[in-house]
């Protein structure tokens, strides 16, 4: 793709209707979509997408209305995207497992459809409370419309679903150019064409997916090859079938990818050129062993949120320290900085705010987001994630991060996983415990001597 022109929210540009024009205009004939064993081109993608739109607005919904669509990693995910598209619609996606947050969601955001994959929810009792906002296809609805309706670049488009640890989860308000900012920044910083396909990991209910997966392969034009259940087996005979270039996906993605390769050498990922990792932290160990085995192939880690997509990435001809060492500086049209040990952060893919407000206080003046996320930031502007903010143990006094501690046990050899707590203590206030998982017998002054080192 050539260089990205910043999208001015303030402008004529309808970005829904750009992506399905340049859809259209892609050879019918072309391979658009594939899973494992199945495959779909472009011209039945189309004609999907419109058949689905008809459905849709056969149910009632219409331009501003909220779509839920809560599916794996399936060419129906993509065909229910394009149509909400189609249709004018807030695009919401959800996993397809999450359960109660579905239909309080639904709720909450007064979604006019919510369309589950069937087979999988079969008949659990709690999908009823979604009485007519459940979708069922009507086979006989109209084709929908041939092109979006008029859509400014400063509407609201989609909500992402952030992935709190207690509650419902939050509504991230994202407009058309947010969203179109969030991925056309990963497709500058790789350098991505429409002959480099994409390998879809993680979930699609998840932003990551969505955003560097399902959106990337439709802004360049690319194959997008979707992993319906993660398998590293499958993953790799996918990317050794079509030539996989790159993909994203959390931490215990990596873990098993670079365990793979180092069992059955590097065949079938040969033509993967980028794997980022995000979504937890990255143990500067795992990226060192991606970097050994798949010396071809870009492992690293970056920093991002449901907020604003990818904030932070190391650039591409860094030196190995900042690899290493670093989550990279703050992508273009984004800033950072660091308050009382917490990352804050502004720019042009900062979502418009929440749905339900600001309960949490996050937003604060001058156009500034609170993370939640203690970092630290060189002089430079490199960043290093330490964690999340609240996981900060303090100990006589002092700040300590479990996940540096983390990082450094898991440079043991035999420590496969590791996490660090806290626990009471009458003098310093707090102690702290490592909880290990190792490959093979160690001692706790083996492990203190490897820290010491």
């Amino acid at each position: 793709m050539d260089q990205v022109q910043l999208v001015d929210p303030s402008s004529g540009r309808n970005l829904a209707a750009e992506q399905w024009a340049r859809l259209c205009s892609r050879d019918p004939d072309a391979l658009a979509i594939a899973e494992a064993e199945r495959e779909i081109t472009v011209s039945e993608l189309i004609a999907q997408a419109r058949a689905r739109a008809g459905q849709m607005i056969a149910q009632g919904v219409k331009p501003g209305s909220r779509v839920i669509v809560a599916r794996p990693n399936v060419i129906e995910f993509v065909v229910d995207y394009l149509a909400s598209q189609l249709c004018g619609a807030v695009f919401i996606n959800l996993p397809w497992n999450v359960g109660s947050s579905i239909t309080e969601l639904a709720e909450i955001l007064d979604a006019s459809c919510v369309i589950l994959t069937e087979h999988l929810v079969g008949d659990d009792p709690l999908f009823d409370q979604l009485g007519d906002r459940r979708f069922r296809p009507e086979e006989e609805a109209p084709i929908g419309p041939a092109e979006p309706p008029p859509q400014a670049a400063d509407e609201v488009v989609w909500l992402a679903c952030t992935s709190g640890t207690t509650g419902t989860p939050k509504a991230a308000m994202h407009t058309a150019a947010t969203l179109e900012r969030q991925t056309e920044v990963f497709v500058e910083h790789f350098g991505l064409k429409a002959n480099d396909p994409i390998l879809v990991t993680s979930p699609v209910g998840h932003a990551v997916s969505f955003l560097f997966g399902v959106r990337m392969a439709l802004l360049t034009n690319a194959p997008m090859i979707l992993v319906s259940r993660w398998k590293v087996e499958t993953a790799a005979d996918l990317t050794e079938r079509y030539g996989c270039v790159f993909t994203v996906a959390p931490t215990p993605y990596l873990v098993d990818t670079v365990e793979y390769v180092e069992e059955h050498g590097i065949d079938k990922w040969k033509s993967l050129r980028f794997f980022a990792s995000a979504g937890a932290p990255v143990p500067r160990s795992l990226v060192q062993r991606g970097l050994d085995a798949m010396p071809h192939c870009q492992c690293w880690s970056y920093f991002g949120t449901s907020e604003a997509g990818a904030v932070t990435a190391v650039p591409l001809d860094a030196g190995i320290d900042k690899r290493l060492e670093t989550d990279g500086t703050a992508l273009p049209g984004m800033e950072t900085r660091v308050v009382d040990g917490e990352l804050e952060l502004r720019g042009l893919q900062l979502m418009k705010g929440y749905w339900s407000g600001d309960p949490g206080g996050r937003l604060k003046e001058g156009g500034w987001y609170a993370t939640g996320d203690a970092a630290v930031q060189r002089p430079d502007g490199y960043i290093r994630m330490i964690g999340r903010a609240k996981d900060i143990i303090l100990r006589g006094g002092e700040n300590i991060s479990p996940l540096e501690i983390e990082n450094v046990l898991l440079g043991q050899p035999v420590i496969k996983d590791v996490a660090i707590v806290g626990y009471p203590d009458d003098r310093l206030g707090s102690r702290l415990a490592a909880v290990v998982v190792a490959t093979d017998t160690v001692s706790l002054d083996d492990l203190r001597d490897h820290c010491a080192e």
